[in-house]
């Protein structure tokens, strides 16, 4: 993965990468653990830049319509 340019850019892209998704059974406990926590940060950075879109916060440029 490229890192792109925009932290908006790249927080979609930690998004795809790190998916919300139930966690396999085949996965150790610690896996399970470990999954959570970067899907954890991923969520705080969504939760961020909604929270700055909603107020208005983030450049234009970054409020782009994908």
């Amino acid at each position: 993965m490229k890192i792109p340019t925009y932290a908006i850019d790249l927080i979609e892209e930690l998004d795809k990468s790190y998916p919300n998704k139930h966690p396999n059974l085949s996965d150790t406990e610690r896996e399970v653990w470990f999954k959570a926590g970067q899907r954890s940060v991923v969520d705080a950075l969504l939760s961020i830049s909604q929270d700055q879109q909603e107020e208005g916060e983030l450049p234009q440029l970054l409020n782009k319509d994908k």
